[in-house]
């Protein structure tokens, strides 16, 4: 359910934000990896769970770009 929400929420924004957010999330997961090298932080699965958000805001991405390549057609 939470990731039905998260993808709709996501579709819902505009190509901007989209980047921005991609941008923050690579940040993050930097950050993470970072951590994890020194084994500063508990929780490993945040790592996968970054991935998966860069993942999915990629996707949407591609897809608003393949609708405004299919509307000019």
């Amino acid at each position: 359910m939470k990731k039905t929400v998260q993808i709709k929420e996501l579709k819902e924004k505009d190509e901007k934000t989209l980047i921005k957010e991609l941008d923050d999330e690579n940040r993050k997961l930097s950050e993470l990896k970072f951590k994890a090298a020194f084994r500063k932080i508990k929780n490993f699965h945040e790592i996968t769970e970054k991935r998966k958000n860069i993942a999915r805001i990629w996707t949407i991405l591609n897809q608003k770009l393949d609708e405004k390549l299919n509307k000019e057609k």
